[in-house]
């Protein structure tokens, strides 16, 4: 789990921009003077809040810190339902010995909660009427706020409260489909900070001592005891329900046309990209449609549904796609233009998710859009934090889920869109047969030609967008397409960097450094994704195929095809270690027999592609050039490739 930047802002912006409004009945204040008469609430004095004494906070335990809290949040909330005279949707749990029950198995567990009275998630008895061991557990689909506790500094074995509250909030948002963001609060001792994250950025409020300053914990109670789901973080347009003893949802999807479609999932293909926090949060779910009484449209077809948030200057899928279609229109004929669309998806319905009347986005999370000038970068205590025990599903096996290398922003505003596309596909790595493994990449290939031909680029190209549906292979996912005179970088990628163009995890060109530098050369291109960028990726994904799998169920790689699969995929972001092994001269015989052929068709294109490089980056590094002229170098020497073959 890669958590990405994390900033640090101050109380006064985390309240005003982060928090769901406060209820205009409420006085802060007000509600805090009333509280020194309750004997749960805040006694003035020079010990401040009672219930937490220093003399306390070394020596009970982190549940025993909860009871006082969870008694200071009812007594708040007493005083608040007197201004609102509203009850409030929430109760404070502590932990229990049992982790909260989750879609994915996770020992992860919040010290406490803030826990949803009318729960979001379905008794376990309406998934199974005969088994009740789940039903009494409280789940983390209707918790809203993770808490987590710190009392003693002294030992350096106890995981550090910032990892423990990214731990809970990174789990929420990767396995619940129903949510946008997710809050945390952390005690450290007497300081307490506030947490927020959504796909766009990760948020904790400068520290403040809770026994000098409960105002800050009365306001922040006050604001999410009596605010609406979607200001909380859940998705108001997506429903858990219960189809044949198992959890599916329902998708609401808003298209441009006004028209609300609603589809209901029968089972997840894609999830993978949620398991990091920022990101597009990617998932796409075999669906069929619903009619308006509820009830599936009868003779329905299966369809696909994406759920994913993009960046708020670059197009959606649909649109890219369609502008594809008119450059081929434009530039190669009707004829070809649909020629292409056999290779791409066909798209059903297309729209922005709406939420309280308006497009959801970052916008709609953060009550201001704009970080302050003085929020400052927050650095976590630890390297690296683990992932869920179940991987999302989709991610191609022995392949983490990796943040790609480009430079992240501080805070990249997002839109929250769905498409519906028709093709019920098969990803390439669950076919069985290499032949038809090499057909789907022959068509991908096809694919990348129609693209290039008009001077666009995928720039995404992995192993799970390449489709198979029916006969034909299929190119997916390309809201990272992009014209190659495009100028726009796009930051926070996330993928599996196994395919990813060794040249494109550096950031810099690789391979001029192999050709003689012209005396007095002072020109260096800036460094840009290219069409042989994308051929390189169907390289890797071709070689994965081949020194992952064996020809016979039940049978091992040998230890010399393992050695050459770990050099290939050494399992970590390691540009130079990718490098050399693409530079090597590849070993075919150290392959099942029965994989030869194929072998020798990928390392033919190995040799042409690693030529390609060469000549380009020769030629482009040759004379002072322009950038434009350096692209039109890479696309002609690719074509003349591709007219080879």
């Amino acid at each position: 789990m890669e958590p990405g930047e994390i900033l640090s802002v101050s109380l006064e912006y985390f309240k005003s921009a982060v928090l769901p409004p406060l209820r205009e009945q409420l006085d802060i204040a007000k509600i805090k003077d009333s509280l020194q008469w309750d004997p749960q609430g805040w006694i003035q004095g020079a010990q401040g809040w009672a219930a937490v004494q220093n003399e306390l906070i070394t020596r009970i335990s982190e549940e025993k810190t909860f009871e006082p809290i969870s008694d200071f949040f009812e007594a708040v909330v007493r005083q608040a339902r007197k201004a609102v005279n509203t009850p409030t949707k929430f109760g404070f749990a502590t932990r229990r010995v049992e982790s909260p029950i989750s879609e994915r198995s996770d020992a992860t567990r919040p010290n406490a909660y803030l826990l949803l009275a009318d729960k979001q998630r379905f008794d376990a008895q309406e998934r199974n009427k005969n088994d009740n061991k789940n039903s009494n557990l409280n789940s983390w689909d209707d918790i809203a706020v993770s808490f987590e506790f710190k009392n003693d500094d002294g030992d350096v074995e106890y995981e550090d409260v910032d990892t423990r509250i990214i731990r809970s909030l990174h789990h929420i948002m990767s396995s619940d489909p129903c949510r946008r963001a997710t809050f945390g609060v952390t005690i450290d001792n007497a300081d307490m900070k506030f947490w927020f994250t959504c796909r766009a950025v990760t948020l904790v409020s400068k520290p403040f001592d809770l026994r000098r300053e409960p105002e800050h914990l009365i306001h922040f109670f006050c604001s999410v005891a009596f605010a609406n789901d979607h200001e909380l973080g859940w998705d108001p347009t997506i429903r858990r329900v219960c189809v044949g003893g198992e959890f599916q949802y329902d998708i609401a999807v808003n298209t441009d046309e006004g028209k609300v479609l609603v589809y209901e999932t029968t089972r997840v293909i894609f999830d993978f990209t949620a398991d990091t926090l920022r990101g597009p949060g990617s998932r796409v779910f075999e669906v069929r449609l619903k009619s308006q009484d509820g009830k599936l449209v009868k003779d329905a077809e299966l369809a696909i549904l994406k759920d994913s948030w993009r960046d708020c200057d670059r197009d959606r899928e649909d649109t890219i796609l369609e502008q594809i279609f008119a450059d081929l229109r434009n530039h190669k004929g009707i004829e070809q233009a649909n020629e292409a669309r056999k290779y791409f998806l066909t798209v059903l319905a297309a729209g922005n998710v709406m939420v309280d009347g308006k497009i959801d986005g970052a916008d709609s999370l953060l009550r201001i859009s704009d970080l302050p000038a003085d929020c400052t970068s927050y650095p976590l205590s630890v390297d690296e934090l683990s992932t869920p025990a179940r991987t999302g599903e989709g991610l191609s096996p022995s392949f983490p889920c990796v943040r790609g290398s480009a430079k992240q922003s501080r805070l990249h505003h997002k839109i929250h869109s769905r498409l519906v596309f028709k093709d019920v596909c098969q990803p390439m790595y669950e076919l069985r047969s290499l032949d038809t493994v090499f057909e789907t990449f022959e068509d991908a290939r096809t694919a990348l030609q129609f693209l290039h031909s008009v001077k666009w680029v995928h720039c995404n190209v992995s192993a799970g967008n390449v489709l198979r549906v029916g006969r034909i292979g299929k190119l997916a996912d390309l809201e990272y397409a992009k014209r190659i005179e495009s100028e726009t970088i796009h930051d926070v990628r996330t993928g599996m960097l196994g395919f990813v163009a060794c040249e494109v995890e550096a950031q810099i060109y690789l391979f001029k450094g192999y050709r003689p530098k012209p005396k007095g050369q002072a020109w260096k291109p800036s460094f840009r994704f290219n069409p042989l960028h994308d051929v390189e990726s169907i390289w890797w994904i071709a070689t994965w195929v081949l020194y992952y799998h064996v020809d016979q169920d039940g049978s091992q790689p040998t230890t010399d095809q393992s050695t050459w699969f770990n050099k290939f995929f050494p399992g970590r972001p390691d540009s130079l270690s990718r490098m050399g092994a693409f530079l090597d001269h590849v070993d075919c015989e150290v392959l099942p027999t029965s994989f030869h052929p194929a072998a020798h068709e990928a390392e033919e294109m190995h040799q042409e592609l690693k030529m390609a490089y060469f000549n380009s980056e020769k030629e482009m590094f040759a004379i002072p050039r322009q950038n434009d002229v350096a692209r039109t170098v890479f696309c002609r020497v690719l074509s003349g490739n591709h007219r080879q073959r």
